[in-house]
């Protein structure tokens, strides 16, 4: 397996548990409904930053692990085949992310329109704070979706052009 495969599975795995837990967590709370809770914004506030700092630390640490059990030579060369496969995942992710933040925008319209028209304007979408927060973790959600389809992209293109 190359330098440039290791580093797309540890981004994976590392994606995978630590986002996985974030999002299960923040799931966790909204089930419960602990969204109207004084504490929502900063318990999911502090998960958010623990978690960037876990996946940052988890994914040094394992990077670091594959450089010292990869010869230099291969680390360091990156031949036409991985920059055509980066290139052609990292297309495959844009167009996975408009889509879904086009749908997201959509949701949010809709949600919109049935507060203000259907619903005559009774605010059951009312925005509030901890609205905004559950937004930008949808958004964050996308932005994980779209890293994901991106390495497993480049993963499957690096494979089926060897």
């Amino acid at each position: 397996m190359s330098f440039r495969e290791k580093h797309l599975w540890i981004s994976i795995v590392a994606s995978v548990a630590v986002w996985g837990w974030y999002f299960w967590f923040l799931i966790q709370h909204v089930a419960a409904e602990k969204l109207v809770s004084d504490q929502f914004t900063g318990d999911v506030s502090l998960a958010f930053m623990g978690s960037l700092v876990v996946v940052v630390l988890v994914e040094v640490a394992l990077t670091l692990i594959a450089t010292a059990t990869t010869p230099k030579s291969e680390r360091d060369a990156r031949d036409e085949r991985e920059m055509l496969a980066s290139l052609k995942a990292s297309h495959v992710a844009l167009m996975a992310l408009i889509g879904l933040i086009f749908c997201v925008s959509a949701g949010a319209w809709f949600a919109g329109l049935l507060d203000d028209n259907l619903v005559g304007g009774a605010a059951v979408f009312s925005i509030t704070g901890e609205m905004m927060v559950l937004l930008a973790n949808v958004l964050l959600a996308c932005l994980v979706l779209a890293e994901m389809v991106r390495a497993g992209v480049t993963l499957m293109l690096l494979r089926a052009l060897r």
